[in-house]
């Protein structure tokens, strides 16, 4: 029954539904994300034929890219020159944390150099397993360690956002349902050729990064300047949330445990400097300390900037921060991993 790609993609949406609207109920921060990504999630592990493509996922990427994109203003230009010192910082913070993750990797998890560099990588699970398979790290362990590790802040940092900082979700804001045609038209023309032209132009994370700039460009220029529609940023969270949680499926409780509880441990130790880098920066900058433990976080880059996006943090902020993160893992990296294989022939 559940054999074609659609079956199973509609099977997970079945379940991320479910666990989305039970989370609505409860009154859980981000519940259409959160909920969905757990339901689908324990799902996967007991065995549920659920799958959400890669085709899927890179649809909902470029969706996000757009929506980001419109979270770029004149006033953020005019804000960008107090980010220097933050922007600064976080190209430390990704030495100081892979630094960090690659030592717990190597040493308490028992992992080759290749595979625990990249384990300890602060970035996506898409890009960083991407780049590690071609690398030659262990690619099972490379991406259960990843997959945790997002899950894990993508759980964490909503809820200290939410009941310790008590953030508002702007859920609350009254947004419109959907974009009008001729937006609609302006950002399909962005998403098309903006993934065509960064795809052309080698820009890391092209499927987000491209129709990020254009639609950035279209939103600054005054083109359209509407919020993203409510129910399309409800049913971006569903699918990626079910995307996340799908992941897991094939894999057995017992081949999961072991890599599980060492991401789990990594996972408090990047959240324990994210979250001293981040005060400090706080104390130094005047910045609000939230923001910047969303601007810092070692979770994915379309992850974290949908939560800033859905819970009032500056989306704009965040998503400069991560991209800098980005920019510095995916054009750095190759140049460490080159070093590391010229020493050992060596």
């Amino acid at each position: 029954m559940f054999n074609s790609s659609v079956s199973r993609f509609a099977l997970s949406l079945v379940f991320g539904s479910a666990g989305g609207f039970l989370f609505s109920l409860v009154g859980f921060p981000l519940p259409w994300l959160l909920g969905a990504l757990c339901a689908t999630l324990i799902a996967s592990l007991m065995g549920a034929p659920i799958e959400v493509t890669r085709n899927i996922r890179n649809y909902i990427i470029v969706v996000i890219g757009l929506m980001l994109g419109g979270t770029f203003t004149p006033d953020v230009i005019e804000q960008a020159a107090n980010w220097i010192p933050t922007l600064t910082a976080a190209v430390a913070y990704v030495v100081v944390i892979t630094a960090v993750g690659q030592i717990y990797c190597r040493k308490v998890a028992g992992m080759d150099q290749v595979t625990a560099l990249f384990s300890g990588l602060p970035g996506g699970l898409s890009e960083v397993t991407i780049m590690g398979e071609d690398a030659g790290a262990d690619i099972k362990k490379l991406s259960l360690t990843h997959a945790c590790r997002v899950v894990s802040v993508l759980m964490f940092i909503p809820f200290v956002l939410t009941y310790w900082f008590e953030l508002e979700s702007i859920e609350d804001v009254l947004l419109p349902l959907h974009w009008n045609m001729q937006d609609g038209l302006i950002l399909i023309a962005c998403a098309i050729f903006g993934v065509i032209i960064a795809k052309y132009c080698r820009i890391p994370a092209y499927r987000l990064t491209g129709p990020l700039l254009l639609s950035a460009f279209i939103h600054l220029n005054g083109y359209i300047s509407s919020e993203p529609p409510e129910l399309t940023s409800h049913a971006i969270q569903l699918i990626l949330g079910s995307a996340i949680g799908s992941r897991f499926f094939g894999i057995s409780f017992k081949e999961v445990g072991r890599v599980m509880m060492f991401a789990m441990g990594m996972t408090i130790v990047m959240l324990g400097v994210t979250f001293l880098s981040s005060y400090l920066l706080s104390i130094a900058t005047g910045i609000s300390f939230g923001a910047l433990i969303l601007a810092l976080s070692p979770g994915g880059f379309a992850e974290m900037a949908l939560a800033a996006l859905s819970m009032g943090v500056d989306p704009a902020f965040v998503t400069t921060h991560h991209a800098m993160r980005l920019f510095v893992i995916v054009f750095v990296t190759p140049l460490i991993i080159k070093f590391i294989l010229t020493k050992k022939v060596g």
